[in-house]
């Protein structure tokens, strides 16, 4: 499902798109037929714009909008054919088709492919003579067809781009090694919880106790394989909303939502717990653990991200010393 900021701009530009359709052909419609070819069709686009227009200004749930949007170019395309029933204006009614396909939405195809075979049923069976004079009624079941692998195609367009969207999303937002959330998707996730006015924004900051001297001991493969278990074992403590970022190394973060300074301090034990289990690599029984430091406001509206982080920063330099003295990283052959 595509984002809501993103489905509203695509509002916009569907808007925009249908505006300018409709400009064109009242122009054309007055200059052949004079000013009164319009109405009273025109009354209810000017409706119609009001209402969609007010929708997109106060971005009123833009799924409602976007739903909107598209009933709207059919409800237009029906009148354009009862009052102009021509084989042009049939043509232009399936440009609504590739049109609703803009929000990669399959619902909203579907609604518009099934919408285009109720119009090609009406202007087929009730507009025949005008529009039709030449076709055998036969071949009204070419004209289904065409619905159904024109709404076929763009179903299956939609599909292939999202799998294409999602593989880069992957590329864009997450770190290759590890799997969890690099700094672009923590800069993300934290302007997105600052736009939905979550009661409380916090942040842990994670550095791994004695890593480099696994580095160096083992070589880097060993602590790669080491990180991708830290961050299994963390992701199996954390809720559903929280997020987990690398931001480099042995560091990481935790952006958390709506939670209080009890259940953090809460979490945080039980990250050291499950931190706190050996780990076996290479035949080696590996001892490890992490220096965690808290961030915490309730004035989410005024949040920085750089300003928390560097806060649970200093807060996890503070533990540093006593955990490296009680955690020492040690290093067994099994």
């Amino acid at each position: 499902m595509i984002g809501y900021e993103l489905m509203h701009r695509r509002n916009k530009i569907l808007f925009i798109l249908i505006s300018i359709f409709y400009s064109v052909q009242a122009m054309i419609n007055i200059v052949i037929e004079g000013f009164a070819s319009i109405f009273p069709p025109a009354y209810l686009f000017i409706l119609f714009v009001a209402i969609l227009i007010g929708l997109i200004h106060k971005k009123v749930n833009p799924k409602i909008t976007m739903y909107g949007l598209v009933s709207c170019m059919y409800v237009y395309f029906y009148f354009l054919l009862k009052d102009s029933p021509y084989l042009v204006n049939y043509l232009f009614m399936w440009l609504a088709l590739p049109l609703s396909a803009i929000y990669q939405h399959t619902r909203v195809v579907v609604m518009a492919g099934i919408a285009s075979t109720i119009l090609t049923f009406y202007a087929f069976f009730y507009l025949y003579n005008e529009i039709f004079p030449n076709v055998a009624k036969e071949d009204f079941v070419y004209l289904v067809l065409f619905g159904l692998f024109m709404t076929a195609f763009l179903l299956t367009f939609i599909h292939r781009v999202k799998d294409a969207n999602a593989k880069l999303q992957e590329l864009a937002y997450l770190d290759p090694l590890t799997g969890a959330a690099n700094r672009l998707f923590l800069n993300k996730k934290f302007d997105l919880l600052k736009e939905s006015k979550v009661h409380s924004i916090a942040l842990l900051f994670l550095d791994m106790n004695g890593f480099k001297k696994i580095n160096d001991t083992y070589g880097h493969e060993v602590g790669d394989q080491l990180l991708e278990v830290v961050v299994q074992r963390i992701n199996g403590v954390l809720r559903g909303t929280d997020l987990l970022c690398r931001l480099g190394g042995d560091e990481f973060v935790i952006l958390l939502s709506n939670i209080d300074q009890p259940i953090l301090e809460s979490l945080s034990e039980r990250i050291r717990f499950a931190l706190d289990n050996p780990i076996t690599l290479n035949h080696q029984l590996i001892n490890v653990s992490a220096s965690i430091g808290r961030s915490y406001t309730t004035e989410t509206l005024q949040a920085d991200l750089e300003v928390m982080i560097k806060e649970a920063d200093r807060a996890m330099y503070k533990e540093k010393g006593r955990e490296l003295i009680t955690h020492t990283p040690e290093l067994v052959e099994v």
